[in-house]
């Protein structure tokens, strides 16, 4: 029987799934104070104004939290597939960029609404 850390894709997704959530805590939980280029969620939209900038760390931080889980219960999952580590890998890396992607569309869209109204330009 296979050991469940030899399975690149569970190694690949509970790695990632865990950093995303230690970087969400960290974020959600100690988000900077003031806008800044060096921590934190950092998009234009996040950086007009200290109202938008502390709305966009907290909400960044529980949407990176998500994905992390999410990568988790995807990495536990995947031991039980029996599929080739080659298309584990390839797999895997997918769905890494697309919960690495998922929380900016997530807090832009959030920020857009919020502070820039369906009627505003």
């Amino acid at each position: 029987m296979e050991v469940l850390f030899d399975k690149p894709f569970t190694i690949i997704l509970l790695i990632t799934g865990l950093l995303f959530l230690l970087s969400g805590f960290i974020l959600k939980k100690y988000p900077p104070k003031s806008i800044n280029w060096l921590y934190g969620y950092r998009t234009q939209r996040a950086m007009k104004g200290q109202e938008q900038w502390d709305f966009a760390q907290v909400l960044a931080g529980r949407e990176m939290m998500r994905s992390g889980r999410i990568l988790l219960y995807l990495g536990l999952a995947g031991t039980l597939l029996p599929i080739s580590d080659e298309v584990a890998v390839a797999v895997s890396l997918v769905a890494v960029m697309v919960f690495a992607f998922l929380p900016v569309v997530r807090v832009e869209a959030a920020l857009k609404k919020r502070y820039e109204g369906s009627g505003r330009k």
